[in-house]
Order: structure tokens, then C-alpha cells, then sequence
């Protein structure tokens, strides 16, 4: 029977059938953009830059600061699965932060939000032209020391406000993921000689082998109305261009602000890879920072315009510390030796360690290393590991995980303790696997089992998550 002929003999039924079907149709087509919508996002920024002058960090620390290039800024991006669980990155630029720190930031938003640790990132671009917000060796003036403990006690508050702003801020969004190999200004600043591996800090001996990590991955979160909200993006690189005593994100300050400026209304976020070993390959001038900037700025564009990973899968998340070993603590009688010595910062933590053995009896030979895991099904896996993480740990980490579309590692995750050295750099030696640690509070350089304790801990909480 024809169309026309069952409209004649029946219009009632025929009416009655094609409105069943539009209905079934519009339900089915409510259900997709529902599930499509279900994925939320909110992303902040506040400005953390001193109102006053502090000492700064990397190389200008006892150095006190004199203004600013540009704003310094603690963002946050948080996203809410179709399941309801979140997980919330948040980012800064700063030299570093302490487990202490930011412990205590987690314990807060947990009383107020409910999400746990493990759901909390924090990383830090490790820009050197920023406060130094620690003061372990108590080598700084009484006046700044206490201008410093009132800074740190803001700063808190102010990750705090842009946690809580971040969450707040969660809208219905839509996520995708892209990367791009752009030219790469990092170079390495460790290279093979005739008698070993050395390390140098001028542009003459840079060597552009070497372990290295030169995709800059890029997270992009739309609002329902298709306006860019958030731009997650990475690259590992030292954050060492300038050698100021200013204010200043270095070349991600400058990256961040050229995609905002790119992106209106749009907040771009930094992270920090595993770039230990790693510096840009034109220092000194401010030129290069904004030059390194415009370069990380471009390729996160390319990013944005080429192929685009809808994520879809919900959001699954770890936190773990892992005991990394250290080698056998130095004697009383050698730091008694070292309070003599011309070095300044050996005659620091001689007395720092000294304090540290006339009050425990003893000096503490391991240290609790955090280690985070963020996955999205098999289309995403963000690794966060803390300290000044090598190269080595992301090119190994990305070979590891060949069932997700995509591994982010990114380094200067949660506590910036001291520098990670693979077990291959810890045997070459050299300022990562050994002089570095004059820097910090850690007594010795780690044992050779500090790679193996980071992957085993990585892939535990891998495992963990991975559906």
C-alpha cells in the first residue's frame, strides 16, 4: 500500500506513527547533547605577585627584588567528569612549593569541597625570576625572613581563593587534547668529553642530545557556546632566560600571556615538563624570554588548529608517596670541616645539618616523594611527579603507557625537594646527580635505586586507575 493510499484509508494512525518516531527522535537526539553536556569545567587566575619587596628565588636568592616585568599568577583549571569526580590542576609561577604547603592547601579545599588529595595538582613553571617562598638555611635578613613567613601565609590564601574560584566557576564544557613538535629552544646542558659527561651553563656548550622532551601537549576546554574558556598546555624547559632581580614568568609568563591575548576571555595555564637538565638555547636578554614565549605560544596555536582527541572518558585519580633512599649522611667531624670552607652555601647547611643532628641525634637518609597519576580512559594520562624531574623519567614513562593515546609527564609537581636524577645521571654525576644537592635540605645525593622506586611507584598508581 502507497503512502498516500495508508493516509487515506487511516490519516489517524499515520499521524500517530510519525509523531512516535519525531518523538523518539528528539529524545534520542536530548540524550547525546545531555551525556555531551555532561562534562563540566571552571578555570581562575589571581595574581601573586609581592606587593612588597621579598629576596628571590634561583640564581638572584639573597638577591632582594626591585619590581616587576610582569605580573606573576597561581591559575587553576577544574574539571567534573559525567560522574562527578573531579580533578582540579592548578599552576603558578614560582620557582617551587613544599608537600607542606601544599598539603595544607588540599586539607582546606577538602573541608570545603569534599575533594581529595589525590585530586588536587599543583605544578610550578620553576621560574627563577620569582620570590623565593622557602627559607631552609634562615640565611636571609630578620626583616625579610618575616616579610617572607607573611607572604607564604597570603600565598596560601590565595591558591585557596583560586581553587575555590576554579570550582565555582564549573559550567557545562566540552574538552579536547592535541599536540604539536614545534622548533625547540631547550637544549641540554649536560654533553658527552673525553673525560666524561660535563656541565656547563654557557651557550657554547649546550648539546642538543640527550634525553628530551620537545611535544608541547595541549588540553583545551570550550563552554556550551563554543567559546575557548582554558588552555592547558606544556613544555620542558629551565625557566632560566633572564638572571633578573624582577618579577617575571620568564619565557611561560610571556607564553601565556601572548595566548591569552590570542584567545580573549580565554585563561592559559602552564605546566611544567621533566626539563632537569634542560635550559634554553638564548639566555640573558629579555628579548629571549619573549622570543621563547612566542615560540611556546605558536606552537600551542598549531596545537589549537590542528586534529583535535574529544575526551570522553571519566576522570580517575592517585596520589602515593614513595620512599626514595639516600646515600650515607656526612659525619660531624666533615660538616664541622664544611662551616670553615669558602663556599657560603656549604657552610649553610653545615649548620642546617648540624641543628638538624643536635636535635633528632640523627640526619634523615630517605626522603617521601609524591607521585600522581590523572587518567581519562585510555584517551589521556597525566603523570605528576615531584622534585626537579630529568628528561630521562618522561621519555621512559611515554614508551611505558603505549595503551593511552597520549602521556603528559610533567615534572615540579606538588613538592620541589631536590633534583630527580635517573639512575644513569646519578652515575655520570655531575650538578644533577651530585652538586645540586648543596642547594637543598636533603644531606647526600640519592642511592642507585631512586629510578626504580619512582617507575614502580608510577606504574602502582598507574595500574590503580587504568580501566
Amino acid at each position: 500500500m502507497s503512502i498516500m493510499q495508508n493516509i487515506h484509508t487511516d490519516p489517524n494512525k499515520f499521524i500517530l506513527r510519525h509523531l512516535i518516531l519525531l518523538f523518539v527522535f528528539l529524545f534520542l537526539y536530548n540524550t547525546v547533547d545531555t551525556e555531551a553536556s555532561e562534562w563540566k569545567a571552571g578555570a581562575a587566575s589571581i595574581v601573586i605577585t609581592p606587593e612588597e619587596s621579598l629576596m628571590m628565588a634561583g640564581y638572584g636568592f639573597g638577591t632582594p627584588s626591585e619590581g616587576k616585568i610582569h605580573d606573576l599568577y597561581a591559575k587553576a583549571l577544574a574539571i567534573e567528569g559525567p560522574d562527578g569526580n573531579k580533578v582540579v590542576i592548578v599552576t603558578a609561577d614560582l620557582l617551587g612549593l613544599t608537600k607542606e604547603l601544599t598539603n595544607t592547601i588540599s586539607q582546606e579545599i577538602y573541608n570545603s569541597f569534599g575533594i581529595p588529595r589525590k585530586s588536587l595538582l599543583f605544578n610550578t613553571s620553576h621560574t627563577h625570576s620569582g620570590p623565593g617562598i622557602s627559607n631552609p638555611f634562615k640565611s636571609i635578613p630578620e626583616e625579610f625572613s618575616t616579610k617572607l613567613d607573611a607572604y607564604v601565609q597570603l600565598l596560601k590564601k590565595k591558591y585557596i581563593s583560586v581553587i575555590s574560584q576554579a570550582i565555582n566557576n564549573l559550567e557545562p564544557a566540552s574538552l579536547t587534547f592535541s599536540s604539536v613538535k614545534p622548533t625547540p629552544f631547550a637544549v641540554s646542558r649536560r654533553y658527552p668529553s673525553p673525560e666524561g659527561i660535563v656541565y656547563r651553563s654557557t651557550p657554547s656548550s649546550y648539546y642538543t642530545g640527550g634525553p628530551r622532551d620537545d611535544i608541547v601537549p595541549v588540553l583545551r576546554v570550550t563552554n556550551s557556546d563554543g567559546d575557548i574558556k582554558a588552555i592547558l598546555f606544556g613544555y620542558a624547559c629551565h625557566p632560566i632566560t633572564l638572571n633578573i632581580n624582577q618579577f617575571c614568568g620568564d619565557y611561560p609568563g610571556f607564553a601565556q600571556r601572548y595566548i591569552e591575548e590570542a584567545y580573549p576571555g580565554s585563561i592559559a595555564l602552564f605546566v611544567q615538563g621533566c626539563s632537569g637538565e634542560l635550559v634554553p638555547n638564548a639566555r640573558f636578554q629579555l628579548e629571549y624570554a619573549m622570543g621563547h614565549g612566542k615560540a611556546l605560544a605558536d606552537a600551542v596555536k598549531k596545537a589549537l588548529d590542528g586534529k583535535q582527541i574529544l575526551i570522553t572518558k571519566s576522570i580517575e585519580c592517585a596520589y602515593d608517596e614513595v620512599t626514595l633512599e639516600l646515600q650515607t649522611a656526612p659525619e660531624r667531624k666533615v660538616l664541622e670541616k664544611n662551616l670553615k670552607s669558602n663556599n657560603v652555601n656549604l657552610q649553610k647547611k653545615a649548620t642546617y645539618l648540624l641543628n638538624q643532628l643536635d636535635k633528632n641525634g640523627k640526619i634523615e637518609t630517605s626522603y617521601q616523594c609524591p607521585l600522581q597519576a590523572v587518567c581519562f580512559g585510555n584517551e589521556l594520562l597525566i603523570i605528576g611527579i615531584s622534585g626537579e624531574t630529568v628528561a630521562g623519567y618522561s621519555v621512559k614513562l611515554k614508551s611505558e603507557f603505549k595503551n593511552h593515546q597520549f602521556v603528559w609527564v610533567a615534572g615540579y609537581c606538588n613538592d620541589v625537594f631536590a633534583y630527580l636524577p635517573t639512575w644513569k645521571i646519578l652515575k655520570e654525576g655531575g650538578y644533577e646527580g651530585e652538586r645540586a644537592m648543596t642547594y637543598f635540605t636533603l644531606p647526600s645525593p640519592f642511592t642507585d635505586t631512586v629510578e626504580k622506586h619512582v617507575l614502580d611507584g608510577v606504574r602502582t598508581l598507574v595500574e590503580k586507575i587504568s580501566k
